[in-house]
C-alpha cells in the first residue's frame, strides 16, 4: 500500500488528500465536489484543465479523468468532448423552512418553494396502513405496534433527479376525523391545512443531521453511495401538544438549500 500524506488547500482551509489510485482520484473529486457545492465554482463554470488539475493536485492526468468521471456520475459537471468538464446549470432547490407553516395558491411545503424558484415540481405518492417501529413509535410519541397511516412520497423538479424523499404518518384518530387523508390527492394546501380545517392548532419542532444514504435511498434518489444526506424529523403538535403527525425527509445534500429565518419580530 502507497504512503499517504495530506495538506490544507489555504483558501477553503480543507484538508486535501493524496493517496494511491483509486483513493487519490476519490480524493481529488471529494475536493472539487466541496468547491462546487459551497458556491466556489458557480453554475456554468469550466473547471480548469486537466492539465492544470494535474499539476495542482500532483496527480497524473488519468487519475484527473478518474475524478472527473466520479463528479459526472454525481451531477455535478457535465463533461464536454473536447471542451472540458463544466459545473451543471441546473441550480438547487432553496427551500424555505417556513414553507410549511401557510398555504400559497393551492400548495405548502416543497412545492411552494420550487416554485417560486421558477421550477415545476413533482410529487409521487403512496398511502398505506402501517404499525408503527420503535423508532417511529418515539417521535410519534405512541406504544410500537400502534397503526398509523403513512403517506410516502419522492419530490423533486422536472427535468431533474428527484430532491428528497418525505414519509408522514398520522395518527388514526386524526384520520378518522379527516377521511381525506387517505387519498393521493388531500386538497389545496394538503394535510396541514386540513389539519386547521379541522380546528387542530399546530406547531412544529424539527431536527436536521447529516449523513451517509442507505441502499433504498441510493436507489430511490439516484445517488451514489458516499453522496451525503439531510435527514429531517418534523414533528407537529396540536394546542394540547399532542403529537398528531410526524415526519421524516432525506434530503440531497447538492441538490437542496435549507433556510431559516428567525428573530424578534420576523
Amino acid at each position: 500500500m502507497g504512503s499517504v500524506r495530506y495538506e490544507v488547500n489555504a483558501p477553503t482551509r480543507s484538508r486535501i488528500w493524496y493517496a494511491a489510485t483509486p483513493a487519490k482520484a476519490q480524493a481529488i473529486s471529494n475536493a472539487l465536489a466541496a468547491r462546487i457545492v459551497e458556491g466556489e465554482l458557480d453554475p456554468a463554470a469550466w473547471l480548469p484543465s486537466e492539465r492544470e488539475l494535474a499539476r495542482v493536485y500532483e496527480a497524473d492526468r488519468s487519475t484527473v479523468r478518474r475524478a472527473l468521471r466520479l463528479l459526472a456520475e454525481q451531477g455535478l459537471v457535465q463533461l464536454r468532448h473536447g471542451a472540458g468538464a463544466q459545473v451543471r446549470a441546473a441550480p438547487r432547490v432553496r427551500r424555505a423552512a417556513s414553507d410549511i407553516t401557510r398555504q400559497v395558491g393551492d400548495w405548502r411545503g416543497f412545492h411552494v418553494s420550487a416554485r417560486r424558484d421558477g421550477h415545476t415540481p413533482f410529487t409521487r405518492t403512496t398511502v398505506a396502513e402501517v404499525e408503527a417501529d420503535d423508532r417511529l413509535a418515539f417521535h410519534l410519541d405512541v406504544p410500537a405496534g400502534t397503526r398509523v397511516l403513512e403517506r410516502a412520497r419522492l419530490q423533486g423538479v422536472e427535468g431533474e433527479p428527484p430532491v428528497q424523499t418525505a414519509t408522514t404518518w398520522v395518527i388514526l384518530e386524526v384520520v378518522e376525523r379527516i377521511p381525506v387523508l387517505r387519498e393521493i390527492d388531500t386538497g389545496p394546501g394538503g394535510i396541514y391545512s386540513r389539519l386547521e380545517e379541522a380546528g387542530y392548532q399546530i406547531t412544529f419542532e424539527e431536527s436536521v443531521t447529516c449523513r451517509l444514504p442507505g441502499p433504498d435511498e441510493q436507489e430511490a434518489l439516484l445517488i451514489k453511495p458516499d453522496q451525503p444526506v439531510l435527514t429531517l424529523w418534523r414533528r407537529a403538535h396540536d394546542q394540547r401538544d399532542r403529537v398528531v403527525e410526524a415526519t421524516h425527509r432525506v434530503v440531497v445534500g447538492d441538490r437542496h438549500e435549507l433556510v431559516y429565518r428567525y428573530g424578534a419580530g420576523v
